[in-house]
Formats: structure tokens, C-alpha cells, sequence
């Protein structure tokens, strides 16, 4: 998402807080709250522009992200999904489907923001720590911006009944543990996040 008001590209990665982010920023000069990748951005703006703003992202553990996915399916479609199992779910949801098939909410997050091994954004914030990651990048972004970022980063569409990730995890079967840490791996290793093994 580009904030013209800000001189800020904000790549919103699916579970996020970009709701958050959007709804705290979002003034009539901006499109819509979308989820596109930081490429995507670039080459739907004037290229020259977008070299002048300053980017930034949110990134979740991937097992929490994982599990927020998970609710998003249930909530979306409850007559359908609302009791299906996590397994149940990786079943429906990606089993013989490349990545560009899947719900968005579960695509690596890497593929936002990366170009290969690359990290192409100017700051990552980690949503483990967003209250103040945003408040120490709201800090630093306004020393040099004319329209400043507020401090606070009120969350919105958040789910405040689930289990913790670690809880959740359990449920799932061996095989598809593992095939949660594969998907994942790349964004384990380039983010900074452990990989649990069973």
C-alpha cells in the first residue's frame, strides 16, 4: 500500500496488522487496502516516485501467521469451514495447489517483500513486538517527514479467542508439521524465527 501523505510504502502481508496500519493512515489520496508485493507497488506508481519513499513491512512468526490463516478460513465461510481441523484445512487449502492458488493468507512472506534472498524493504517491523517496533519506527520516521506517524498503532480485526500457537500446533499431524516448516522455511531463516522440529 503507498501512503502519498507519508512518502511511505507499507507492504501489507496478509495477517499482519495491515488492517491496522491501513486504517491509521489511509487518507483520500490512497487507493485501497490491498495486498500486493513491494514489486507490485513499484511498478504500479511512478518508479522515480516510489525510489523517493521510504518502505516498511510487518512479519509474524510463521506458526502463529499459519494459525491466524486458519481462523480467517473458519471465519470467512463458517457454514463450510467453521469446524474443520488444521489438517482439515492444509487438506482443502493446499494439497495439489501451487502457492499463486492458495488463499493469500498463506503465502510465504518472503514473497512480499524479497527478490530471491534479497530483503528489498527499507525496515521490518515483527508484529511479536509491534507496539514498539512501530513506536521506535514512528520516532525515526518523523525526524525527517513534514506529516507525522502517530506513535500508537491501534490493532484492528484481531482475534482475541483463540489459543496461544504453540497450543494449536500440537493438533497438527507429523506429516503436515512438516510440510508447514517447508512452506515456511525461507521466511523462518530470513526473518529470524525458530523452526520447531518434532
Amino acid at each position: 500500500m503507498v501512503f502519498h501523505k507519508y512518502n511511505l510504502i507499507f507492504t501489507a502481508i496478509p495477517k499482519n496488522a495491515s488492517s491496522s496500519v491501513y486504517d491509521l493512515l489511509k487518507n483520500p489520496t490512497d487507493r485501497y487496502h490491498h495486498h500486493a508485493t513491494l514489486i507490485n507497488d513499484y511498478s504500479e506508481n511512478d518508479s522515480d516516485l516510489m525510489e523517493l519513499y521510504r518502505s516498511v513491512c510487518i512479519v509474524r512468526n510463521p506458526y502463529d501467521r499459519f494459525i491466524s490463516g486458519c481462523y480467517q478460513i473458519r471465519r470467512d465461510e463458517p457454514e463450510l469451514n467453521g469446524y474443520l481441523s488444521l489438517d482439515e484445512i492444509i487438506e482443502q487449502e493446499w494439497k495439489g495447489r501451487e502457492t499463486g492458488e492458495i488463499n493469500e493468507c498463506f503465502y510465504p512472506q518472503h514473497r512480499f517483500v524479497c527478490l530471491g534472498n534479497k530483503i528489498l524493504i527499507d525496515r521490518i517491523l515483527k508484529y511479536e513486538s509491534l507496539e514498539k517496533d512501530w513506536k521506535e519506527f514512528a520516532q525515526d520516521f518523523n525526524k525527517e517527514s513534514i506529516f507525522f506517524l502517530p506513535s500508537t498503532l491501534p490493532l484492528s480485526n484481531n482475534s482475541s479467542d483463540r489459543r496461544t500457537w504453540e497450543e494449536e500446533i500440537k493438533s497438527l499431524s507429523d506429516t503436515n508439521f512438516e510440510l508447514v516448516n517447508q512452506k515456511y522455511k525461507k521466511d523462518f531463516e530470513l526473518f529470524d524465527y525458530k523452526m520447531i522440529t518434532r
